[in-house]
């Protein structure tokens, strides 16, 4: 069966609390949008499994390893499992996060 879905669909950005939905899911991997305000800081945290995150729209700071990476529309970023990373919002940012299943 295939599912389809738009990731710019019903997107809620919020000064309180990062807003995070998964998409779809299948049984290697969860799709999950993270919506990032403006200034909005997601603290250093790790994945149980690798991931791959891509900014869909707007720009962001991504850090890992003492490094910053300037991420803007249309760029991707591969982590090994349990990796510290986060995340700081340049401007709203629409987060397109792929998490595998396998660790």
């Amino acid at each position: 069966m295939a599912n389809t879905v738009n990731f710019f669909d019903d997107l809620e950005f919020s000064t309180e609390k990062v807003m995070i939905k998964k998409m779809l899911e299948t049984d290697t991997s969860k799709e999950i949008r993270i919506c990032l305000s403006k200034d909005q800081i997601m603290k250093e945290h790790i994945a149980p499994a690798a991931i791959v995150v891509m900014v869909l729209d707007g720009e962001i700071t991504f850090n890992v390893d003492g490094e910053a990476h300037i991420m803007k529309k249309g760029t991707a970023i591969n982590l090994d499992s349990k990796v510290p990373h986060s995340l700081h919002a340049k401007e709203n940012a629409v987060i397109r996060l792929s998490l595998s299943k396998f660790q």
